[in-house]
This record gives C-alpha cells, structure tokens and sequence, in this order.
C-alpha cells in the first residue's frame, strides 16, 4: 500500500502553488520554512505499520507491506486507517500552532491558513530495489499514486482512496466517502472514493496554553523565518523558481545586516504575540452546514 500525502494551498491551478513557493526571495525563504514545519509534524505523525519512502517538497510518501507485518493485517488496517484521519487533525493544529505563533508579515506567513492537505492513498504491487543508500519503490502502481496526486476532486482538503486501497484500509469511527473516477491515458479510468474532512478546530488543550509556551513557540517560529534565508531553498522538483542566485544572496546578506537591530525588536513583537491570548475554537450547533467543497464558514 502506497500513500502520499501532500501539502497545497487551495487553488485550483498550479501556479497559484507555485507563486505561494517563489513569488519573490523573501517568500521562498520563508514558504519553505513554513512548509516544513508542516511536513515535519506529519512525518512525526507516522507510526509503524506506515514508513516514509520519501519526502518530496511538500509532499510525503509513504508505504505499508501488506505481508511480512508484526501484526496481522485485519489489525494492521484498522491502524492505518486511523492513522489517515488522525493526519487531518494533526495538520490542523499545527496550521492553528504556526497562525498564532507567527509576527511575519510577509505572504507566504499571512496565508499558512489557507494551507490544506491531500491524501491519495492506493493498493497494489511495488517493486522494492537499492539504489545506493536508498530503497526505491517502482512499478505501475507507484506511478498510479503519482498521477493520482493531479486529480478531478473539487475540494480544497481530501482523502482520496482507490477501490483496492479501500478494501484494504478500515476506519473505526464512521466517515463518508463519495464514489468518483479518474482516467488517466497509458493507465485508464481508476476508480475512487473522496472524503471530505469538515473543518477541523484544535482542541481547547491546544488553544489554551501557558504564556510560557507561546511565547517559546513563537519565538522558535520568528527565529526560523528569520534565519531562513541562510537555509539553501529546496523546492519540490516540480517547481521552477524564478528567484535568482543573486537575488537570494542579496536578501541573506540584507538579513545578516539587520539582525543586531531587529532581534530586540522581533522580539518585542514576539512577546507581544505570546501576551494575547488566543481565541476559543467556535463551536457549532448541529445544524451548521458545511460547503460541499470542504469548506466551512469560518473560510472567507
């Protein structure tokens, strides 16, 4: 079983994705930081019988050995399958964590809420072979996943399963999943299922934290944007920046200027930020409606 797992913006084309990642240095520099941040606390999430194949920019692959397992398998998918649910949660506290941690003002760090994440999850044959210190995974099921990724789904967050993924994944609480197909040419039509998560608030644990560690998440966060243009850029292969050597050279060397001078002030926002408490996660009656394209009312 193959799952990838990636994170977007909800736009309907690439180039929106793609001017999220490299509008100018100081949004590559940070998007990136921001996006692993977030693959980072997903890779975390993984647990046995999952393993991570490999990280892709912003997406994570993962897989799971049908055979072979410490557990058996009618066992094994019940894990899994809560394992792809708990994957939501996880993300939408950590987009809750970084929004309120966060005293940039630069695009990439006033939209992470609208950051969603997608799961393509498929079941089949691989072929598992060394490739220096590496172990790749290979065949046309792995392609399957792949294509996958560019689907017909019009939603913004989901979790795509294949017929044969769905026979072999089960989930202990009770989702909705809709029927729905994807054609692919050298492939042909896939059959799949989508679920739509609703809108996911952190739990009043994680809204309702000391000072002590807002403030210390905030900083972490300030800290890591601003030092991040040191960080060399690595895109998703994917996208092409438009963001030259020099001007990324530029941008590090105006940051190393200004660091004496703007730590004390970064860090009179940071502990400003930390001293306002954040807000309560609303609650909605059970008559609230959630938009057929996974939205809610809290997305304006």
């Amino acid at each position: 079983m193959a799952v990838a797992v990636t994170v977007r913006t909800p736009a309907r084309s690439p180039s929106d994705y793609t001017r999220y990642m490299t509008a100018n240095a100081k949004t590559l520099a940070h998007s990136q930081t921001i996006i692993t941040e977030l693959v980072t606390a997903i890779v975390r999430q993984i647990e046995l019988p999952l393993e991570v194949a490999k990280l892709e920019g912003d997406a994570v692959f993962l897989f799971c050995r049908k055979k072979n397992g410490s557990k058996p398998w009618p066992e094994t998918n019940k894990i899994i399958g809560d394992n792809l649910i708990t994957f939501f949660r996880m993300f939408s506290e950590k987009i809750r964590e970084l929004s309120q941690s966060t005293t940039c003002t630069f695009n990439a760090c006033t939209h992470i809420e609208k950051l969603r994440l997608k799961i393509v999850v498929h079941s089949g044959e691989v072929l598992f072979h060394r490739v220096l210190n590496f172990v790749e995974l290979a065949g046309v099921d792995v392609i399957i996943v792949h294509r996958l990724l560019k689907n017909s789904v019009e939603a913004d967050q989901y979790l795509l399963l294949t017929e044969t993924a769905r026979n072999d994944v089960e989930f202990t609480e009770p989702i909705q999943l809709h029927r729905s197909s994807e054609a692919y040419a050298g492939i042909g039509q896939i059959n799949t299922l989508v679920y739509q998560p609703e809108c996911q608030s952190a739990t009043n644990a994680a809204a309702v934290t000391s000072f002590g560690s807002r403030f210390s998440k905030s900083w972490k966060l300030f800290s890591k944007l601003w030092f991040a243009p040191f960080t060399p850029p690595r895109r998703p292969a994917h996208i092409a920046s438009d963001v030259s050597k020099a001007r990324r050279i530029g941008f590090a060397s105006m940051t190393l200027l200004l660091t004496p001078i703007y730590l004390p002030v970064g860090t009179m926002f940071v502990l400003f930020r930390a001293w306002r408490k954040p807000p309560q996660p609303r609650h909605h009656d059970d008559g609230h409606e959630h938009r057929a394209d996974g939205s809610c009312c809290g997305d304006h």
